[in-house]
């Protein structure tokens, strides 16, 4: 059910791309917590509507859209029914991302377009869609979730590496772009964060077979002594779409814990 015109009113509206879990779930209930009235989204459908049931029983504001942005129509559609929803966007948060390892002789075309059709083509739909909708109110907020690897990756990371750095392009130029529509574009290099997907992806690359263990040994040999948080990266991200960052547009706000410097 839509929301009335005198609701649509009292809120400041983001979306969540990838937000059924992770650091995107994470950013989701910072920004309910700060206010927003959040659409999380993502493929797991049962996740995402767990997730916004909880945020709302918390005295938050939220819904589920499902959407997988590989799909062009998808990415259109979502932004849409957010509007539909609530009336406005004000803010969109580019987290959704695949991260497939293989070597390079292992990266099929097909893995290479699929990559680039998740990390790098989805993000540019939705801002593309989103942005009429952000010059509407006068302005809003566009944060791209990036990675250290574009500086620092080894071969069995091309297709993703190179995707963020190609998303790390689109958001200077998208930032310069729409200056003149106060719509803000930041960019946010995560480190390592010891999410359920890097613990099941480490699951299997570990020779112990336990990512938990591996990711507890390795934490005591990050720069600062242990991996980030997913609440760290929700902050920064809490930072940028604020009102405390309205002159912050094409930055690289780095929340690595030193892994790039």
């Amino acid at each position: 059910m839509n929301m009335t015109a005198n609701e649509q009113c009292k809120y400041k509206v983001s979306l969540i791309t990838g937000s059924t879990g992770g650091i995107g779930e994470g950013i989701a209930r910072r920004l309910a917590a700060d206010g927003f009235a959040v659409v999380v989204s993502g493929r797991r459908i049962a996740k995402g509507e767990g997730i916004s049931r909880q945020i709302t029983d918390q005295g938050g504001t939220a819904c589920f859209l499902p959407a997988d942005i590989a799909d062009p129509d998808a990415c259109r559609s979502v932004i849409e029914a957010a509007v539909d929803r609530y009336g406005r966007l004000d803010v969109l948060v580019n987290n959704a991302g695949v991260f497939p390892v293989a070597e390079i002789q292992d990266t099929t075309a097909e893995m290479w377009d699929w990559v680039y059709a998740v990390n790098v083509r989805g993000p540019f739909l939705c801002a593309r869609a989103a942005i009429p909708h952000l010059k509407k109110q006068g302005g809003g907020s566009i944060v791209n979730i990036g990675s250290t690897t574009p500086f620092r990756s080894r071969g069995d990371r091309t297709a993703y590496a190179s995707s963020k750095g190609a998303l790390l392009t689109m958001t200077k130029v998208l930032a310069r772009a729409l200056l003149a529509d106060q719509i803000r574009v930041n960019w946010v290099t995560v480190g390592w964060v010891a999410t359920e997907g890097e613990i099941e992806l480490r699951d299997r690359l570990a020779p112990s077979g336990s990512g938990r263990a591996f990711l507890d040994k390795v934490s005591k040999n990050a720069p600062m002594g242990r991996l980030e948080t997913v609440e760290e990266t929700a902050a920064g991200v809490a930072y940028l779409v604020s009102d405390a960052a309205s002159h912050v547009t094409g930055c690289e706000l780095n929340i690595s814990g030193g892994l790039w410097i």
